[in-house]
């Protein structure tokens, strides 16, 4: 078996994975606990062996310590089709270690240090290439968390291939609704109500939304707010996106752009974090480390209000939950960054980690009729649904939605926008959008009470009104929420 090399510079990291021959399914390999979380068995995709193309033919760079991937062989045991594929690396990650539990990982499990992060992260490498790295790096980490004295939370380090969902259908586009609804197509009002909430106010700009995707198009000339980015994946000195990476820069656009029918916070800034990156064949790839550096930066460094993020899938993993939790506590000077994660569209009765974290504000998508966007639901789009479930909080727009594209033929459409945006990727930058509404009438409120305030002015999508596991608390509604702030 070969293996994969990645580099950082001073250091050189090696995974060696198995492939998939034939079609042919073998038995998933179950991790053991770790933390407080159970990791999900080694898997890969429904498409398991385009994974395997993927990472060996289109990346140089996958991540910043990722390279060589033309070795790597991928194999796994087939999950079921929108699966996320967790690959477990010969990397350990520790969220806050002392002194002490830095020397255990290198005296007792021989972990050598590869790289610091922000608040008190640490990725340490265990010895061995292939199964065995990774076994070692198992051990280290169950040896970590199952000491009585240490401070650190230990978390095997995975990489992630996320499938990407379907766009809109080409033809038969309806005119942009999810600003304001007229009834041309759906409903009259199954809209953000973003006319009435524009009275009021449309965004400051010392509110800031980070946007942490596959980049945003720093240089689209309808994006004009962005002030501060990151780019995770390659190191570059911007967060904007290559090859066919058009996602972050639609989510973007859906907050604050000078496109009239399209952003709903076009007075707010906009932060940039790139911390995936596509394949061209239908996934994105994260690396956990990395993506919780991005979430530490975006609210301490950058001091983003509002974090959107339209993105999940796998197993919890400590480090990026922890992250999410002092953005949510520490934010914002101790009051607290409102974090807005989607739900998923796998159709499924759950919704997808990081979403499912309490006290986080988690987004489905809704139609143009004021629905739940199903499998069957009669807007059309039959290939993707809404996640639902407990946890699910707040539905937006998520269907045939208008927003700021990639330009060229990379892009979702011609031009530099598209009309074929959707999934609850483009619903949870609406609520974030919101909020950062809320945050420009009043700034002083914490990121609890924007949650609360988001729920209870939500539009109900129920015959009894109150809370659903199909719907949440019901569809966004920005000018209601802004009154709330407002008068809180």
């Amino acid at each position: 078996m070969r293996t994969i090399e990645y580099f950082d510079g001073r250091r050189v990291r090696r995974l060696q994975l198995q492939r998939i021959m034939d079609g042919r399914q073998r038995a998933p390999r179950t991790l053991e606990t770790v933390g407080p979380t159970r990791m999900a068995p080694m898997r890969a995709h429904e498409a398991g062996t385009s994974v395997a193309a993927s990472l060996g033919q289109q990346h140089d760079r996958v991540a910043r310590r990722f390279n060589d991937l033309s070795e790597g062989q991928t194999e796994i045991a087939q999950a079921d089709r929108g699966e996320t594929t967790v690959i477990p690396t010969n990397t350990v990650a520790v969220d806050n270690p002392s002194n002490a539990d830095l020397k255990f990982l290198r005296d007792k499990h021989g972990l050598e240090e590869v790289d610091h992060g922000r608040q008190g992260k640490v990725l340490l490498l265990a010895p061995g290439i292939g199964e065995e790295g990774v076994s070692n790096a198992i051990a280290a980490a169950m040896g970590l968390h199952t000491r009585s004295s240490a401070r650190g939370v230990p978390s095997p380090n995975f990489l992630r291939v996320v499938q990407r969902r379907p766009l809109s259908p080409v033809d038969s586009q309806p005119p942009p609704w999810a600003l304001a609804n007229d009834g041309t197509v759906g409903v009259v009002g199954s809209d953000v109500h973003a006319d009435a909430a524009w009275t009021v106010t449309t965004g400051r700009p010392e509110i800031k939304v980070a946007i942490l995707d596959e980049g945003v198009d720093s240089t689209h000339p309808k994006l004009k707010t962005i002030v501060a980015e990151l780019d995770v994946v390659d190191g570059n000195p911007n967060a904007r996106p290559d090859g066919d990476d058009a996602h972050g820069t639609a989510c973007a656009g859906i907050v604050s752009c000078t496109d009239a029918d399209s952003a709903l916070a076009p007075g707010v800034s906009l932060v940039a974090a790139r911390i995936a990156k596509s394949d061209a064949n239908g996934f994105w790839i994260f690396d956990d480390f990395d993506t919780a550096d991005a979430i530490d930066w975006c609210w301490d460094d950058a001091e983003a209000d509002v974090l959107s993020n339209s993105w999940g899938g796998g197993p919890p993993v400590p480090l990026i939950t922890n992250a999410f939790e002092r953005a949510r506590t520490l934010g914002r000077q101790g009051r607290g960054a409102v974090v807005v994660i989607a739900a998923g569209n796998d159709a499924r009765p759950s919704v997808s980690y990081p979403g499912n974290l309490a006290k986080m504000v988690t987004v489905g998508a809704s139609n143009q009729w004021d629905r739940q966007k199903t499998l069957g639901s009669q807007d059309g789009e039959t290939r993707w649904g809404s996640n639902w479930g407990a946890g699910l909080d707040l539905m937006a727009p998520g269907v045939a939605i208008r927003s700021t594209d990639i330009k060229g033929p990379r892009g979702y459409s011609p031009g530099n926008m598209t009309d074929r945006f959707n999934g609850t990727s483009a619903a949870t930058p609406f609520v974030a959008a919101t909020a950062a509404l809320m945050l420009s009438v009043r700034p002083d409120l914490g990121s609890e009470e924007v949650g609360r305030l988001l729920n209870r002015t939500a539009d109900s999508l129920t015959a009894n009104g109150g809370w659903s596991r199909r719907t949440g608390h019901g569809r966004v509604n920005a000018y209601a929420a802004v009154w709330a702030a407002r008068r809180a």
